[in-house]
């Protein structure tokens, strides 16, 4: 057995499944009747559709969900007709950009069909270990945009990557927190493009992680709504948005990511302090070793109700947990 492999399997028996909070569904308005409004979708692990009027982004999706066994013993592959099932309930064919923050087969392994069924002309945003990934196999690999040197951070602003008038996205230098007792599963990078898809879960190597930072503009190019996305839990100050952009403009909606946010110190106390967000959405929380239409209020080696006791300690506003297919409308300005 790989040892990535046998690692995932051990930490699965230690840590066994949590039950969590019950998570909202539905359609949560908080915009007021006939106001203009940024509306996003849950979609599950680390997936969410964002838009606003024709502007619309994607953050990377996994719907093949391959059980533990399969992916610990068996090996893993994207399963088509399943990712075909769920996205063809969303109309994304307008995403102008897929967010991949990292290169683990949660976040990467169901962008290639994604990206050519439902979403023809997006641009992937990652890291060159994303692209290499993708490889020659792919077909998308030419549609990567590499990200590595446009990041930003606590003290410097990257650089943003225009995508049409109305939206703008920039990269944010982040960090992948371990999985348990300090160890990070496949862990790595590839210096040279793959010629077949990868066939384990410890062949999709994570790379460089990075957050992200989404503004949707008005006609003056000023900011009209701001969210920040991560999809890995990050150590601080990894993962921070530039002090002098949140100064000017604070978040709007904040994603973070509870899943083994105890592996690193206060997380999220000081990101909500870094962005100071008016809402909080929790993604990549679920349960993601069963299919997408199955009970998804646990998961593994995490405790929700402490991730949210700690974060509203430091925050005062509305966060939610949602669940698979939840949607969002946030409305637009004051």
């Amino acid at each position: 057995m790989r040892r990535g492999a046998a690692l995932l399997v051990a930490a699965t028996a230690f840590g066994c499944f949590r039950s969590t909070l019950p998570g909202v569904s539905g359609k949560v308005d908080v915009a007021p009747p006939g106001a203009e409004a940024v509306r996003m979708v849950y979609l599950g692990v680390g997936g969410w559709i964002i838009e606003r009027g024709d502007d619309q982004i994607l953050a990377a999706p996994l719907f093949s969900n391959p059980s533990i066994l399969r992916t610990g013993l068996m090996g893993t592959r994207s399963d088509t007709a399943v990712v075909n099932r769920h996205m063809s309930g969303h109309d994304v064919s307008r995403v102008r950009a897929i967010l991949v923050g990292h290169a683990h087969y949660d976040h990467l392994m169901d962008v290639p069909q994604v990206a050519k069924r439902h979403a023809p002309d997006a641009k992937i945003l990652g890291s060159t270990v994303v692209r290499h990934t993708l490889g020659t196999w792919s077909g998308v690999a030419d549609r990567v945009l590499e990200i590595d040197g446009m990041a930003g951070d606590e003290g410097r602003v990257g650089e943003w990557i225009e995508l049409g008038a109305g939206v703008r996205v920039m990269p944010l230098l982040s960090h992948h927190a371990p999985h348990f007792e300090g160890y990070t599963l496949y862990k790595g990078s590839l210096d040279r493009p793959l010629r077949e898809e990868p066939r384990w879960a410890s062949e999709w190597l994570d790379g460089p992680t990075y957050a992200f930072l989404v503004d949707f503009l008005h006609p003056d190019g000023s900011v009209a709504f701001r969210i920040y996305y991560q999809d890995a839990v990050s150590a601080p100050p990894r993962g921070f948005a530039p002090e002098a952009l949140i100064a000017e403009r604070p978040v709007d909606v904040a994603i973070f990511v509870p899943a083994t946010f105890d592996q690193v110190d206060w997380h999220p106390e000081a990101f909500v302090e870094n962005l100071r967000p008016r809402w909080v959405l929790m993604g990549h929380w679920e349960n993601f070793f069963k299919p997408p239409e199955a009970e998804t209020r646990s998961i593994l080696l995490s405790d929700i109700g402490h991730f949210r006791d700690r974060l509203h300690r430091v925050f005062d506003g509305e966060s939610w947990l949602p669940e698979i297919g939840t949607e969002f409308r946030f409305p637009v300005g004051g």
